[in-house]
């Protein structure tokens, strides 16, 4: 099973399932946070000049830290209005704080990813006498349940694709620690320094917390550069549920976050981060979603390694997938295979092939192009059984991992609390998926 990091959607997933609402994270009561650094953040926020919003932070059953409404909230009104004076990103440091260092940062070659971390490394070094201090208290100390903070013993028990992920964004973080390190090194010529540990917590602040920023648009700019820091905005949480809209408003000069979903005070309030699946928040953010309607597991490796069984013609296959915009992405979504997945299997187990030039094959893949026009629905239906039975047979086989892992997962004792109970959901919802889509080819075969 693997998953890549963009939302994978198929045709019918627009008939979208009933989804849980999260919106009431239990049935205990929010505690409002009433500890000194929230009051420190809350003053600061009100010195700087912070627009008054209905939000206020506390503790909730499930989610752990969020924003609870403390009086309804209605649509269309703007929940937060963070001004841009407060925002920082790579081309504001040098306004923000006045200092050789920040200066440099601004003037340097550096990603706007790494800028923001080494930004919130030399503020937290002043501790007191930063200017953004009380921010600086505020963000996590710890971020024990992200994948890349995981032990290597504890990495195994992440789904194969999920693992490549995290070996992906573990070089990605190196790779920004050592060009901040040469930074500081050479270019700054500083006798700062800045441990792994300590650079992975910036890193960390910045990848979970950014936003998307770009008040003024330009011209061939790279989007992972857009990006910004939003103080109190990034205490938001998220859910899929969620219908808003955050945008730069230029006559006010804040980055405004308008709600189209009511809340009632008392209520968490919540934003949309985007249509990510459970392996992504997890990879960026380190949480995950019961009942997530985004999660999907994807066949490619089951179904590459069906196609390396068969040596003949599997070129020729492969090319016709390719040609025809078929190749990769194999999803199976809660009570959904993909129109992908169908598509190549339906060329795979054509038979014969045997030469790609002869009247017969050439009819046999007019008959295959013709399901992807829509012209007709099915290859044949000998080729149909042959479709579903292979599905039906590596969900079952799938099903049998996740029965391992989970078990693997339950007994293992050095998981801490928050990864266990992500590693658990994941396992689950996954055979959740397989199992359901095991009683939709059920009840194909008995209609």
């Amino acid at each position: 099973m693997s998953s890549p990091r963009k939302s994978r959607l198929g045709r019918t997933f627009r008939k979208r399932l009933n989804r849980q609402n999260r919106f009431d994270s239990g049935k205990s009561l929010p505690s409002v946070i009433k500890d000194i650094e929230w009051i420190i953040f809350r003053d600061w926020l009100k010195q700087t000049g912070f627009p008054k919003t209905k939000l206020t932070l506390a503790e909730f059953n499930g989610t752990g830290r969020g924003m609870m409404a403390t009086k309804d909230i209605v649509i269309g009104e703007i929940l937060i209005s963070v001004p841009l004076r407060l925002i920082i990103t790579p081309k504001s440091l040098s306004s923000t704080m006045l200092s050789n260092h920040i200066s440099c940062i601004t003037d340097s070659k550096l990603t706007a990813h790494q800028s923001l971390a080494l930004y919130l490394i030399l503020e937290r070094h002043k501790n007191t006498k930063s200017s953004i201090y009380p921010y600086i208290q505020m963000l996590p100390k710890n971020f024990d349940t992200v994948p890349i903070c995981l032990d290597l013993e504890l990495l195994e028990f992440l789904p194969n694709n999920l693992k490549e992920d995290v070996k992906s964004q573990k070089l990605k973080f190196e790779k920004d620690f050592s060009s901040v390190c040469r930074f500081l090194k050479k270019q700054l010529n500083s006798d700062i320094n800045i441990t792994y540990n300590e650079f992975l917590w910036s890193w960390l602040c910045v990848n979970t917390r950014c936003i998307y920023f770009e008040p003024f648009k330009s011209i061939n700019c790279d989007v992972s550069e857009n990006i910004a820091i939003a103080p109190m905005l990034d205490f938001l949480n998220h859910n899929f549920d969620v219908k808003m809209k955050g945008e730069f408003n230029r006559v006010t000069q804040c980055y405004e976050i308008t709600t189209f979903t009511p809340w009632k005070k008392g209520q968490q309030v919540f934003i949309n981060y985007g249509p990510h699946d459970n392996f992504k928040l997890l990879l960026d953010y380190g949480f995950t979603i019961p009942n997530n309607p985004f999660n999907y597991i994807l066949l490619d490796d089951e179904f590459f390694k069906l196609n390396n069984e068969v040596e003949n013609f599997v070129s020729k296959k492969l090319n016709l997938l390719m040609k025809n915009g078929f190749y990769g992405d194999y999803a199976l979504h809660a009570s959904q295979i993909s129109f992908r997945l169908l598509t190549a299997l339906r060329l795979h187990f054509l038979r014969p092939i045997n030469d790609i030039s002869s009247q017969e094959t050439q009819h046999l893949i007019t008959k295959w192009q013709n399901t992807i026009s829509g012209k007709y629905e099915i290859v044949s239906y000998e080729n149909e059984i042959e479709v579903y039975e292979w599905i039906d047979s590596v969900c079952k086989e799938l099903i049998k991992k996740c029965d391992l892992m989970l078990e693997k997962v339950n007994n293992t004792n050095s998981i801490p609390s928050g990864s266990l109970e992500n590693l658990k959901l994941l396992w689950n919802e996954s055979k959740n998926i397989l199992t359901s889509v095991i009683i939709l080819i059920q009840d194909s075969k008995n209609m």
